[in-house]
């Protein structure tokens, strides 16, 4: 008998009942470091195409009357509208800037600067340190001489990394 009420009283308010959010209690954890996450990396939509050549760069170190250029030798491996990937044999800063030329395709001396937006260390099996480096334009026209037609290989847009 008293189910059968319990179940009328239940059956009368379906519908009306709208549950409220208990509050959770609070979660302590005495661990003193959090692992963080590894950043996400934007993705360009923009066309990338690959262009393997050596270049060469200047890598712009200090600010104002302090600033300094280190040389070395550069890899390209792929360009995009306002962008290139280089392999280095150096590790820069994030945000330095970098002047690159290629001395046997490029005629006349321009000064373009990329600016560094990341670096990964390459773990490959040679004594010296290689490094991926991602770069953006941020003063000057883009290199052309990189994207002459016996460079440039292919559109890879579409592949992921």
């Amino acid at each position: 008998m008293a189910a059968d009420f319990i179940h009328r009283i239940l059956r009368s308010l379906q519908g009306t009942f709208v549950p409220t959010p208990v509050a959770q209690p609070a979660i302590v954890d005495n661990l003193t470091e959090q692992p963080t996450p590894p950043p996400v990396r934007e993705r360009r939509i923009d066309t990338r195409f690959a262009v393997r050549t050596p270049c060469v760069y200047e890598l712009v170190e200090g600010h104002g009357s302090d600033a300094s250029t280190i040389l070395g030798k550069a890899y390209s491996l792929n360009v995009s509208s306002d962008g290139i990937l280089l392999l280095l044999d150096q590790k820069p800063q994030s945000r330095q800037l970098l002047n690159i030329r290629n001395p046997a395709l490029q005629r006349q001396r321009s000064l373009t600067l990329f600016e560094v937006r990341w670096s990964t260390h390459l773990p490959v099996g040679t004594t010296h340190p290689r490094y991926l480096v991602g770069c953006r334009l941020a003063f000057g026209r883009f290199p052309y001489f990189l994207v002459q037609r016996q460079h440039l290989d292919r559109d890879i847009s579409g592949l992921s990394l």
